[in-house]
Order: C-alpha cells, then structure tokens, then sequence
C-alpha cells in the first residue's frame, strides 16, 4: 500500500519544520528561563541540591524532535488559537516535562545505560556514587534520584498547565494516567507468561500513542475552546497515527541505528519486550525457535541480537509491522478528513501520518 501528498502545504508561506522550530525554540526558553530561576533557588537551600534540577534540565533539554509540543500547536493553530498566545508554550512545555519524566522512569525500569547517546540519570548517579565512596548501594541510590528528577518532571508540568483551561487541564491529566497505565503493561507484558500477556496493541495505544500524538492533538482543541466539536476526528486520527508511531518505534527497537537511536543496538530484543513485531514472528515460526524463546526470557545475548533480527525479517514480521503502519495512516488521513481545522494544517496532518508510516 502507497500513500502519497504531493509536495508539502504551506501554512502563511510556512513549511512544518518551521513550526516545530518555531514552538520547540518557545518551549525550550521557557522551560530554560523555569529551570535557571530554580536552580539558583534551590542552590541557597543545602550545597549540591541544585543538581537534581541539573539533571532534570539535562534530561528535557538535551535533546528531542520536540514532536508533542508542535502537534498540540498546530491542532490549536487549525481550530483557530493565535500563534502568540503563551498558553500554548506552557501546554508544550508540560508535554516535554511529562515525556521527560516517563523516559527517566523507562530508563530505570529498563535498566537502559545510555539514552541519546548519553549516559542516563540513574546509572550517572550510580557511577558518582561509586566514585566518591558513598555508603549503601550504588544500584539503589542512582535509581532512587532518577526517581526523584522523573517526578520532579511531573510537578513541573502540573505546575505549568495553572495558566490553561479547567478542560485543558483535565485532558493532560486524563493523557498521563493513560501513560502510567501503559507503562504498567508493558511491565507485565515482558515478565508474565506469553498466554497470559497483554495485547501488544493495548501497550502501544496507551504507553506511547495516547500521549505522544492523540493527547496533544486534544490539548491543542481544549485550549482553543473546540474540544467537543473536534474531538471524534482528531481521536479518529490520532489514535491509529499514534499507534503507528509506537510501531514504528518497536522497530527501531530491533533494527535501530545506534548512532541515531542513542541506544544501543536490538535493546528491545535483549529486554524479551513482547511487541507486534515478536507476536507476529512466533505466530509465523513452526514450533518455538530458540532464539525466539530467548527473547521472551530476555535472555538474548549481545552476539544473538543479528540472528534473530535476520529471522524477523525472513518470517515476514518486519514487512507485516511496516505495512500495518502503513495501513493505519490510510485510516487516519480518511478521519481527519472530517475535521472541521483549517485545511493548510489538515494537510500538515497528512504529511505526517505519511511520515509516521515511514512513506
């Protein structure tokens, strides 16, 4: 199945990329200036208390494609929100503390040493307290602070959303909740047995789809007033659009570039995470292929990784996850068809459903 736009719209002679630097630049001052003005604060508290609020600046600010932030404002732009408007900058910025908060806490439960290609929050406090001596566990102390900066993330955010709507405010605690649960079935999915594991499908909805790309498209039509009349449409779209991105993920996951991921390589395979991808290939496999029990076990080992990324490929899971993406976009680009935004941002919607199924 092929999907093609054309060539990209323009909104006020304006390309995509342009409004994602547009409000990604807005949301980082804003999160730099709240940040700054903290930890100059908490640095007249007790010596080193600042460091936590570095780790959190270091986690929200190194990096990102900014992609929740810039969804929500063009859903507030299409339902007729004005681009100054500084509510939305704070709405951006407490989905970037929020997303910062879950990746802290996915780190730790993952037992992931690098993200982005730098070392992640609990393993560089394991490491200084390895160095400097501390008493106690090293292992306990370095995810007990990461625990710490991914909440902080969390309030900051709340704390944020004060200067938006009651409905506003609802729609991101409701996207948050729905994260959290995500977050606790992907959990059970990778330690309980297969049978007995939920639907692949479920997990990316709510761990990933519900608040990277639905939840924004929300927030945008709560803060412009428009949430009733445009909600139908944009969960008709966000919903298979997010989907599609957690898949998309789940292969990078497997056959993600390092260099570009900042993982390292075939991580969710070493971690047995049950995803689409692995469901696909076991229904595939006669019998139960070594390899593939030693994902479910996560007990891959590092040399492993390329065999059972070649048999992914050989049982047709790859091609499967790829075109399922590709189907979802279809019935996204059909829902927001309906949606009463302007037409310049329902063609930036396309795109990037186009985009998220990797056409």
């Amino acid at each position: 199945m092929t999907i093609s736009w054309g060539t990209a719209p323009a909104f006020v002679g304006r390309t995509l990329a342009d409004f994602g630097r547009d409000i990604g630049g807005r949301v980082e001052a804003r999160l730099r200036a709240q940040l700054t003005a903290d930890r100059a604060r908490y640095a007249a508290v007790a010596p080193g208390s600042e460091a936590v609020v570095d780790s959190l600046s270091a986690a929200v600010l190194s990096g990102g494609k900014r992609l929740r932030p810039s969804l929500a404002y063009l859903s507030f732009l299409g339902a007729g929100g004005s681009p100054g408007d500084p509510r939305i900058v704070d709405v951006g910025a407490a989905l970037e503390l929020l997303h910062a908060g879950c990746l802290v806490h996915d780190d730790i439960m993952d037992d992931s040493p690098t993200r982005r290609g730098l070392v992640t929050t609990h393993a560089r406090y394991q490491q200084e307290h390895l160095a400097a001596g501390y008493t106690g566990e090293a292992r306990r102390f370095g995810e007990g602070v990461g625990m710490i900066v991914g909440d902080m993330a969390f309030f900051y955010a709340i704390g944020l959303l004060r200067t938006t709507t009651p409905e506003t405010q609802a729609v991101f605690f409701e996207l948050a909740v729905d994260a959290g649960v995500g977050q606790y079935l992907d959990l059970l999915a990778a330690a309980c047995p297969a049978d007995l594991a939920p639907d692949p499908m479920t997990i990316a909805r709510y761990k990933t789809g519900r608040y990277t790309v639905e939840g924004p498209l929300r927030l945008g039509a709560a803060l412009a007033g428009r949430l009733v009349e445009l909600s139908d449409a944009l969960t008709a779209y966000g919903q298979p659009v997010g989907l599609a991105y957690q898949l998309r993920d789940d292969l990078l996951g497997a056959f993600g570039d390092p260099s570009v991921t900042g993982k390292p390589v075939g991580d969710d395979l070493r971690q047995g995470k049950r995803t689409l991808l692995l469901g696909f290939a076991k229904q595939q496999a006669s019998g139960s292929p070594e390899l593939l029990e030693k994902v479910d076990a996560g007990s891959l080992t590092e040399a492993e990784v390329p065999q059972v990324q070649r048999l992914l490929v050989d049982l047709g899971a790859r091609d499967y996850v790829e075109s399922t993406c590709q189907a979802l976009a279809v019935d996204a680009v059909n829902a927001i068809e309906a949606a009463e935004i302007d037409l310049s941002v329902k063609e930036y919607f396309k795109h990037f459903a186009a985009y998220v199924a990797g056409v």
